[in-house]
């Protein structure tokens, strides 16, 4: 795969529109994206949500199998119901997003998230967690991932059109390292309790909040140097910015 793209994939930027290449250039554009407070923000949101998703990938065999005592073949169920309800709420967001604004969609989202990762860690600690509740809230905070991973990215690389390669490699690389952060410490109460699990979700639900706060407030400032040199079509909104 790497070889039909290095020698089959041709370059489709305008020439013109290319950014020198060396590292020296690679870190300018690394500050760049960077200084973006709205640029951040969004990052941060795609980052600390996909945190939440990997909190219950890590823990969900914890929680459907020692918690809610299904067997490995309802386990394997319920964990694919949940990915199936994430796939169609985000096949659904790209339908959303042409008749209403991106970012409202990603707000509520994110409030689902937050919502459903937060009821289900106060029914856990009530000691009246069930199978009901629990497929329920997680199927809700599902939803709620669905429409803010798409949304989020697009939203992120928006804000760096000049810089779109750099923005990708920034979001990419500190998503991985939140989720490589975030799995683990599920496992740190055990295998037989499932509040570390929602503790995690509810947590990262609840950065990814403040972080969509920080990109709203940075989204009132101008773009970054170059953004506004070559005319862009949106992709979450479809308009020229």
């Amino acid at each position: 795969m790497f070889l039909a793209a290095l020698f089959l994939v041709p370059e489709i930027l305008p020439e013109e529109r290319r950014r020198p290449g060396g590292a020296a250039a690679t870190l300018e554009a690394v500050r760049v994206v960077l200084t973006d407070r709205a640029y951040v923000g969004y990052t941060l949101t795609f980052s600390f949500a996909c945190g939440a998703l990997f909190c219950y990938i890590a823990g969900s065999a914890f929680l459907l199998q020692n918690v809610l005592d299904f067997t490995v073949a309802q386990a394997s169920l319920a964990f694919s119901l949940g990915a199936l309800t994430a796939t169609l709420s985000s096949a659904a967001n790209t339908r959303l997003v042409g008749r209403y604004d991106p970012r409202l969609l990603l707000a509520i989202g994110l409030a689902a998230m937050l919502v459903a990762t937060t009821a289900a860690l106060l029914v856990t600690l009530a000691g009246r967690l069930d199978r009901a509740l629990a497929l329920g809230l997680t199927g809700i905070a599902f939803l709620g991932i669905g429409q803010v991973f798409g949304t989020a990215t697009a939203l992120a690389i928006e804000r760096v059109p000049h810089a779109a390669g750099t923005g990708s490699a920034v979001l990419g690389a500190l998503q991985s390292v939140l989720c490589g952060v975030a799995s683990p410490l599920v496992g740190l109460g055990g295998d037989d309790t499932a509040v570390p699990l929602f503790a995690g979700m509810a947590g990262c639900s609840l950065i990814a909040v403040f972080a969509l706060l920080l990109a709203r407030s940075g989204a009132r400032t101008p773009r970054a140097p170059g953004n506004s040199s070559h005319a862009m079509t949106s992709p979450v909104s479809g308009r020229t910015s």
